[in-house]
């Protein structure tokens, strides 16, 4: 069954979130030495999640000029770990991210959700084939962080200051175990 995330005011502290300080349970990733902190996915957001969260890091300093944009090497990582509250480590969020909670909206059929958790992709340029290294590793879709699904107006029309990667969409994907946990969540490929 398809999730649809948006940013939502007050800001949480655990759950599904984004911006501002990390969840503590990953505050000394290695990861955070060279990236910053994105967002979270909540325990139970999906089945595959198995009980965990799944926070997503970009690359400090990250550029959409850049050339970590393909598959294996993307400057996206995700981190799945063990539920986890806010930590109170703000440097090693976004620059120019609000911190805000992620929640389902029922009444947002019309809206574009920022993250999309569903068994399909929805591509921008209808290009399945941007997909097929990351499959060819037998990964399978997972979510989409869709630039698309920033608030423009309101009160949340400045919660970034500037778009990520040129007003496009990130593809997440993993391999389900035995079990249908997915254990480890890569960065699949960048479509704008």
């Amino acid at each position: 069954m398809p999730a649809f995330l948006y940013p939502a005011l007050p800001d949480r502290g655990d759950g599904a979130r984004l911006g501002g300080a990390p969840p503590s349970a990953i505050e000394t990733h290695p990861l955070l030495e060279t990236h910053r902190y994105l967002l979270t996915l909540a325990a139970g957001s999906a089945s595959w999640t198995g009980g965990r969260e799944v926070s997503v890091v970009l690359r400090a300093g990250f550029g959409i000029e850049d050339e970590d944009v393909v598959y294996p090497d993307m400057a996206m990582r995700a981190i799945v770990h063990d539920p986890s509250p806010r930590g109170g480590r703000d440097d090693l969020g976004w620059p120019g991210l609000r911190a805000t909670a992620l929640i389902q909206r029922p009444d947002a059929a019309s809206t574009p959700a920022l993250v999309r958790i569903d068994d399909e992709p929805v591509l921008i340029q209808n290009e399945p084939a941007f997909a097929d290294a990351v499959r060819a590793d037998g990964h399978r879709f997972l979510f989409q962080i869709d630039e698309d699904g920033w608030p423009v107006e309101g009160e949340l029309e400045d919660l970034i200051e500037e778009y990520l990667w040129g007003y496009g969409s990130v593809y997440f994907y993993g391999t389900p175990g035995a079990d249908g946990i997915v254990r480890d969540v890569v960065a699949g490929f960048l479509d704008f």
